[in-house]
């Protein structure tokens, strides 16, 4: 078992971003060529936001977002907002913890969200972790996101602090996975709970069915249900990181009478932790380890995952397609930019055979910025990554990024796609966070190959870090 530390924080509130930031904004989406063109962009929450009407703010972001029946919707540490695919505001921003208190959640110190949309349920599905003693999990009260949620909490196994909550939805079951550790802070091991479906969408929503699975030996670190809303059948995958490559489990049926079976282990994929990413004044103190930290998406029978890895010097973004059935890897690369740092990649695929992948990158001579980089399963190989949003300050003193980003699939159109993504800017001769929401639409015609998009992953070994938060008050 490798140990790990973990620190947690308190958070501010609160999004969109004030007036104010609209001049530090100017530089606006940069121009596209290529399989990529912006459709929709529009600002997400901020610290600044948060300190100018929660009182206090958070970092990092740790965003979620997601899209269905006409309406946008993102979470992160501290804030919750709602828009029109339009990007105009639907009612007020609400903390984080408001969120959670209007939907029967009262405790307050939730951190770490996450956000899908069902379209076969009509019904979006939100979680927090809940101050490290479990997991508050919500389901919408109707597929409008601003009629409601109903919270329900899952308690952490008995001394353990959670951590890292992830979320996957398929047609029949929803699971959550965390990351557990003990009263001394060192890394103990994984948790997963897996309950029907069924039981949030009906009249009154319950953890009827509710089941846990304590992860150790090969399911390292956390563990993502795969998300595959279309699904039909009772079983579900799940990835996790495992010292040696990415570990592959299987959870078969649902209720009480659900198992978790290991399946193998992809000793071809990296797990090379990456460092620090490079910007303009020096380097970020904190990055995350090799973990997939964004979701584990299917597609017919094809599972796609992302994580973060170092390549030579140079921190990439390295991806895979893995058959559900027979849980072989059909297709790996990396995505790599020459001089640029890349973290916190996430991806997304739609049944024509394109996925894309969202990301930041990062160097000694630029900012940070939103990227993406448009893929075909059907050959292989990813486009060249395009720039999708400029970061507009240099200088990011809090020395700690978001640990994950979200990419979807457009519910109403497969070939558009919508990113979340985080970016730093100045305002009042401060350094800042940033979200910027963007849907993009990618041409159906194949990409051109990336060099060394083709090439075998070599495998790696991995000392798990963890995640280290900060809390800071409003500034005066």
């Amino acid at each position: 078992m490798v140990g790990v530390f973990a620190m947690r924080r308190a958070m501010g509130r609160g999004p969109l971003l004030c007036a104010g930031l609209a001049g530090a904004l100017a530089a606006g989406p940069a121009a596209h060529a290529g399989s990529i063109s912006i459709l929709q962009q529009f600002q997400g929450g901020s610290e600044q936001y948060e300190a100018t009407n929660f009182g206090g703010y958070s970092y990092p972001p740790d965003m979620a977002g997601a899209v269905g029946n006409g309406y946008v919707m993102q979470l992160v540490n501290g804030e919750v907002s709602t828009y029109t695919t339009s990007g105009a505001a639907v009612g007020a921003p609400l903390s984080l913890d408001q969120f959670w208190n209007s939907a029967g959640y009262t405790t307050g110190g939730t951190f770490d969200p996450r956000l899908t949309y069902d379209p076969v349920s009509n019904r979006w599905f939100a979680i927090s972790d809940a101050n490290g003693s479990g997991v508050v999990l919500a389901v919408s009260r109707t597929g409008n996101p601003t009629a409601g949620f109903t919270a329900l909490t899952i308690p952490g196994a008995a001394g353990q602090f959670t951590d890292f909550p992830t979320l996957g939805v398929s047609g029949n079951s929803v699971t959550i996975g965390v990351n557990d550790f003990n009263v001394s802070g060192a890394y103990s091991g994984a948790s997963l709970y897996t309950l029907p479906k069924g039981s949030l969408t009906g009249a009154t929503p319950s953890l009827a069915g509710l089941t846990s699975f304590t992860l150790s030996n090969q399911l390292e670190l956390a563990p993502q249900g795969v998300s595959d809303p279309a699904g039909s059948g009772t079983t579900t995958k799940v990835l996790s990181l495992a010292v040696n490559g990415v570990a592959i489990s299987t959870v078969s049926g649902t209720g009480s009478g659900a198992s978790l079976l290991y399946d193998t282990t992809l000793t071809g994929i990296s797990v090379n932790n990456p460092i620090p990413p490079a910007t303009p004044s020096g380097y970020l103190t904190f990055n995350i380890d090799s973990r997939i930290s964004s979701t584990v998406t299917q597609v017919g029978n094809d599972i796609y995952f992302a994580n973060n890895v170092l390549v030579g010097t140079q921190d990439e973004i390295q991806w895979g397609i893995v058959n559900a059935t027979t849980d072989a890897l059909l297709k790996s690369g990396f995505i790599g930019m020459a001089g640029i740092d890349l973290s916190y990649g996430s991806i997304a695929a739609n049944a024509n055979g394109t996925f894309v992948i969202g990301f930041n990158g990062s160097a000694s001579g630029s900012n940070i910025s939103d990227y993406a980089a448009v893929c075909s399963d059907v050959t292989g190989t990813c486009a060249a990554p395009q720039l999708v949003y400029a970061g507009t300050a240099g200088d990011y003193s809090e020395g700690r990024w978001g640990d994950y980003s979200v990419t979807s699939v457009d519910p109403t159109n497969p070939n558009d796609f919508w990113l979340f993504q985080e970016f730093p800017y100045d305002a009042a001769g401060s350094p800042w966070w940033g979200t910027m929401v963007t849907e993009i639409g990618t041409a159906p015609a194949s990409p051109v190959p990336e060099p060394g998009s083709l090439l075998l992953l070599a495998a790696g070994g991995v000392g798990l870090g963890a995640l280290r938060r900060q809390r800071r008050g409003a500034p005066a």
